[in-house]
């Protein structure tokens, strides 16, 4: 063999090997449903700065289209980390493991920190909730007591290294000095670091 010839078996072996390198990971993805309600009774001096009770999701759903809302049934419509707008980010090591993760969307956001799920695939995790057109300022449960279920029980509801489809349901979110609410819904996280 010349050395043209080594050069070019050479050459080829090394663009293979580039090549063959590991996919870039597809971004992370994401949608929740939040429903904000006041506590009753609130503690004194304490209320829900909403007034009454509202819901939002991300992504938005029109309200025309009630079947394409995140439920633990139905998962529909997801936002991307990097499309416009849109920020996730999440880690989910499994089933009877740790997970967070922030879905934030145009103004309206749900962060998930310090969860945990048991081998009943029930846990708990601290929830900050967002929505710049209806509330002045986050709301975040004062410790990591909000009720996580991901549960398949006749839903799609699961958990694995990577993802995570749940409902959760907090006794309070708060703001001190006196914004003080209840919130409850569902989220997914998918193509998160595991």
């Amino acid at each position: 063999m010349n050395l043209s010839s080594r050069w070019c078996v050479t050459a080829v072996v090394a663009l293979a090997a580039l090549g063959c390198s590991d996919p870039v990971p597809p971004p992370a993805q994401g949608a929740f449903t939040a429903r904000i309600t006041s506590v009753s009774p609130a503690p004194t001096g304490k209320s829900c700065p909403s007034g009454a009770s509202f819901a939002y999701d991300v992504p938005d759903v029109p309200d025309t289209m009630p079947t394409e809302e995140l439920t633990p049934f139905n998962y529909s419509h997801k936002i991307v980390d990097g499309e416009p707008d849109s920020a996730v980010s999440c880690k989910v090591s499994g089933q009877g493991s740790f997970f967070e993760g922030r879905i934030a969307f145009s103004g309206k956001s749900l962060e998930i920190r310090s969860g945990s799920l048991g081998a009943d695939l029930k846990g708990t995790a601290r929830i900050t909730v967002g929505n710049s057109q209806k509330l002045s300022t986050t709301l975040l449960s004062p410790s990591a007591n909000c009720k996580i279920d991901a549960k398949a029980d006749g839903n799609r509801l699961e958990v694995a290294p990577g993802h995570i489809w749940a409902t959760f349901d907090c006794p309070s979110v708060e703001s001190p000095p006196s914004d003080y609410c209840a919130a409850k819904g569902t989220f997914v996280l998918e193509n998160c670091d595991k």
